[in-house]
């Protein structure tokens, strides 16, 4: 199997006065009451923190490439804030590999934007070095991504799709720029000949976690030379259609 994902998580923190509270007003069992204190208290937070991780955990995943493992698929890191879970050798189940790292939570939501992805990186690696001892594997993979993501000013921009035109003298990519905030999604498209772009479109923005975005992203097709439409994966009516001008089509 190889390593395909690696997740960055909050834990769940109990807040017991709120759910003996809610046990005595609302005649809740206390199992009860811990699911409402996570929606009504902690839902949020965990969201936001979980759509903030994946600009640096997919830039992670995608510089790693193809890590051939025979012991875990994923490495879910969770972020705690006691120090005896530290202590937790990691486990693996069903190709899932848990691990604990130490977070001020307090202070990471203070911190700005850019200040954020040192910490997320900083986690991530902590977490996977755990898993990397204990398993065994070659640790100088992880320090060569861990530099290069630093290097790369913890900017995280890829292409998801390509397509030339039917006349082969353009080609469209749908190109992503990951952040920690948000997510855009735009067309460019280039001649093919020299690589130029010749128009960009934003088409996309929104929530920076991939369950959000990629299945929006459906077939990108050139219906003519100078037309190009994205549909929707599951909403077939939904389009995306990217025009050139005129005198942008010949070369």
């Amino acid at each position: 199997m190889y390593l395909r994902d690696i997740g960055l998580y909050l834990e769940y923190k109990a807040n017991k006065e709120y759910i003996n509270e809610v046990m005595l007003t609302q005649n809740l069992t206390e199992e009860e009451a811990k699911r409402l204190d996570y929606w009504e208290n902690c839902k949020d937070f965990h969201v936001l923190f979980g759509d903030q991780v994946r600009c640096i955990a997919r830039l992670y995943t995608d510089l790693l490439g193809k890590f051939k493992t025979e012991e875990t698929k994923k490495i879910n890191i969770n972020c705690v804030t006691d120090l005896d879970k530290l202590k937790s050798v990691p486990k693996t189940a069903l190709g899932f590999t848990e691990v604990y790292v130490l977070i001020d939570l307090e202070s990471y939501w203070k911190l700005s934007n850019i200040e954020k992805k040192k910490v997320i990186l900083k986690k991530i690696n902590e977490g996977v070095l755990q898993a990397a001892n204990h398993f065994s594997w070659d640790i100088s993979i992880f320090n060569r991504v861990f530099k290069e993501i630093i290097d790369r000013d913890y900017v995280n921009e890829y292409s998801l799709k390509q397509k030339a035109s039917p006349d082969r003298k353009h080609k469209a990519e749908l190109y992503c720029q990951h952040d920690i905030d948000f997510v855009k999604i735009s067309m460019i498209i280039r001649k093919r000949k020299t690589n130029e772009i010749i128009k960009s479109e934003l088409l996309i923005t929104g929530r920076p976690n991939e369950f959000s975005f990629v299945p929006k992203l459906g077939e990108l097709k050139w219906i003519s030379n100078s037309e190009i439409t994205l549909t929707h994966k599951y909403k077939l009516r939904k389009k995306w259609i990217v025009k050139l001008e005129e005198h942008q089509t010949s070369l």
